[in-house]
């Protein structure tokens, strides 16, 4: 039997990469967050979806062939010899942008007077293009505010369906808008606004008479 296997066939090629100003040499054919992890460093800031939120290991990454900067996710994101990277790290105190937009969602309240009273900034859109060129999910996020801000939260809330909540949107708005947030916004009003199905109705006053027990 003869064995097809080269001498160093399970050896993986090693590549160089800048990430926070630090050169690492980490493996090919890997996204980054996997070449961070296989090469010990899993603890970079918000480095990974392991703080608990889809969309936290995002970057800002110049690759050797290209003179711009590019947003995107460390964990889409090929490792590529020569690449920089940076985790930004998020401004949590500082930035009037992550303000906590507390609501109270009822079917009753008019959803747009009531976006326009939790989400005031959103009103003052430049129509710069920074949130859409930061999104790393290739979202419209400019056209989704101007949706919510005409009334139409429904289609606002339908074009954020991919959002991650990574916030880089946030981060880019010279206006201080949370595109994201008011993404949410307007796809929970939406669905408060909803009819509720008549079978779903049904086993919620079944439940609420104690016909039905809730097995925990």
């Amino acid at each position: 039997m003869t064995n097809t296997d080269t001498p160093n066939s399970h050896i993986e090629t090693s590549i160089e990469i800048t990430v926070n100003g630090i050169r690492l040499s980490v493996s090919a054919n890997h996204s980054l967050i996997q070449a961070l992890w296989k090469t010990g460093h899993p603890n970079f800031k918000s480095a990974s979806c392991l703080e608990g939120v889809c969309g936290s290991c995002r970057i800002m990454v110049k690759y050797s062939n290209q003179p711009e900067v590019d947003m995107a996710l460390a964990c889409q994101s090929q490792v590529e010899s020569g690449m920089q990277v940076v985790f930004p790290q998020y401004l949590e105190k500082e930035s009037p942008a992550l303000l906590n937009h507390r609501y109270q969602l009822q079917s009753s309240v008019e959803s747009e007077q009531q976006l326009k009273a939790v989400f005031p900034e959103a009103a003052h859109c430049r129509h710069c293009h920074g949130c859409t060129v930061a999104c790393p999910k290739g979202i419209d996020v400019e056209q989704g505010i101007t949706l919510a801000n005409e009334g139409k939260l429904g289609a606002a809330g339908e074009l954020f369906i991919n959002c991650v909540m990574c916030d880089l949107c946030t981060t880019s708005c010279p206006e201080n808008i949370a595109p994201n947030y008011v993404a949410l916004f307007a796809r929970r009003t939406t669905a408060v606004n909803q009819p509720t199905p008549p079978n779903l109705a049904n086993r919620l006053q079944a439940l609420q008479r104690g016909e039905l027990t809730i097995k925990y």
